[in-house]
């Protein structure tokens, strides 16, 4: 678990942080959402100590992380951020190998770990362990940072907007490959963002910061519920807060049990917004949910949860 109390920040006599109190249970996946400069990168450093607060505290499992040595205390916490920063002179296998080395550990086990992080990451070890930084596409060195950063397989994963250098299709692929390791490994994460349907992708806890304040917190649908607060609905958007509701909510719960024949199929775990998506794109009102029995959603009851 990560705790800040009462955490204040200042740059230049300025608060970049003005007392936040936060709390992110242990095996979540939390969402630092907010513009530029509204702290949220600030908040994400003050874990590892890359920055220090100017007031307050940050606990990792009950421990101040003042007290801890700043080298060993990074070490046990993975750390991506959106340049990646491989090590150019070093394979594909040294990069994923910096901190297991680091820790003393044997080259049969770096060299066994190696392979189980490029599987973890969708990266055939036979064809990228040797292979050089340059030679990897962003995507492809994204997630070899991604597997340099659970190598010593910490209980805590930090991501400073590690795919907003990405085209669409790639970011959304690694978000996938995102979702799929945490629920694997049940680490905590912490993920900053500016895109609000990156952060609706991931988040079980998403946290809305603006000018050094936590704005909102809590799980997605309460965050963007029809009851947000003035300053979230102008930082998301007054006029597609609605929209973005329905990426909160599952569909099942509201399909009906009717006939199913001739309609679009949503995935079981479809969100509401998904469900509208394939309405508009199909240029029908009804679509159907995997049975059986045959499950069938209206538009009118996803307008209505909407």
């Amino acid at each position: 678990m990560i705790r800040f109390e009462g955490v204040r920040k200042d740059y230049g006599g300025a608060p970049v942080l003005d007392g936040v109190d936060l709390v992110v249970p242990a095996g979540s996946f939390c969402v630092l959402l907010g513009e530029s400069g509204s702290g949220k990168s600030t908040l994400l450093r003050l874990v590892n100590r890359l920055a220090e607060p100017s007031a307050g505290r940050v606990l990792l499992d009950g421990r101040d992380v003042a007290a801890a040595d700043p080298e060993a205390l990074r070490r046990g916490i993975g750390y991506v951020i959106q340049s990646i920063g491989l090590f150019p002179h070093w394979r594909v296998a040294d990069n994923l190998a910096t901190v297991p080395r680091l820790l003393g550990w044997d080259a049969a086990r770096i060299a066994a770990r190696t392979e189980e992080l490029l599987a973890l990451v969708g990266l055939d070890p036979a064809t990228y362990r040797h292979r050089w930084p340059h030679e990897l596409s962003g995507g492809q060195a994204q997630r070899v940072g991604l597997g340099r950063a659970l190598a010593a397989d910490p209980p805590v994963l930090l991501l400073d907007e590690p795919f907003s250098g990405l085209d669409p299709g790639t970011r959304r692929t690694l978000q996938a490959e995102l979702r799929r390791i945490h629920a694997r490994t049940g680490k905590t994460v912490v993920f900053v963002t500016h895109d609000l349907e990156e952060a609706l992708a991931l988040a079980d806890q998403l946290v809305v910061l603006g000018r050094g304040r936590i704005l909102a917190q809590g799980c997605p649908a309460a965050v963007l519920g029809r009851d947000a607060a003035a300053p979230v609905r102008q930082l998301l958007g007054e006029n597609t807060l609605a929209f973005h509701r329905l990426a909160t909510l599952p569909a099942a719960p509201l399909a009906r049990a009717g006939d199913a024949d001739g309609l679009p199929v949503l995935p079981d775990d479809a969100s509401l917004k998904d469900a509208l998506l394939l309405m508009l794109d199909r240029g029908t009102g009804r679509v159907a949910l995997p049975g059986p029995p045959p499950r069938v959603l209206a538009l009118p009851d996803l307008l209505a949860a909407a």
